[in-house]
């Protein structure tokens, strides 16, 4: 891996991501072995409720859950509006019905774009994916996971790859990101492959 760089990826600028600090955000993580599903009732507190349609922070939804709502948080909390009926007398804010379920928790992610090296035993830049390694000793190294694989980016740039680490400790997401700038690559030393990192 050369020339690592952050990568500002579009979903960041949608309201699913908040930004915490540079090169980082928060985002709920749906836990895989459960069924994703969006619980909502309507706004209890008509005054706030009224405050936040006369917002214009009000952002659309991406994917499949929620493309079909605009959404604003407001004191840390996710507020809905169906869009269909914005504007309507049918337009209400939603809040999630059970916002303290242990169905999502709460991670912190970022990306790098980096140019990988085949000679080095890495992908070819044109290939769809990320090779395993140096991927897989760089999330040992940091106690990072990969939470997006930019399946779109890998498959059209044919120069660069694309990949997201997520930690729920932002100081592993911190530690992760220190490898921009570097040189990441694996290198034989006896009967290991040690990471390097210069």
């Amino acid at each position: 891996m050369k020339n690592i760089r952050f990568y500002e990826a579009e979903k960041y600028g949608t309201p699913e991501y908040e930004k915490i600090e540079d090169m980082i955000y928060k985002t709920k993580e749906v836990r895989s072995d459960n069924v994703k599903s969006l619980s909502l009732k309507q706004c209890s507190d008509d005054s706030l409720a009224d405050k936040l349609i006369k917002s214009g922070d009000w952002k659309q939804g991406t994917g499949e859950l929620i493309e079909g709502f605009l959404l604003l948080t407001y004191e840390g909390k996710t507020y809905y509006r169906d869009v269909d009926n914005v504007d309507t007398e049918d337009d209400v804010v939603f809040e999630d019905a059970f916002p303290d379920t242990d169905e999502a928790n709460m991670i912190y992610v970022t990306s790098i774009v980096f140019e990988p090296e085949p000679e080095l035993g890495e992908n070819e830049p044109t290939d769809p994916y990320v090779s395993q390694y140096p991927l897989e000793d760089i999330l040992d190294e940091f106690f990072v996971y990969c939470y997006d694989s930019y399946d779109k980016e890998n498959e059209t740039d044919k120069v660069n790859s694309y990949i997201e680490f997520a930690s729920d400790d932002i100081e592993d997401i911190r530690k992760v990101l220190s490898i921009i700038g570097k040189h990441v690559y694996n290198q034989t030393e006896g009967d290991y492959d040690i990471l390097k990192i210069e």
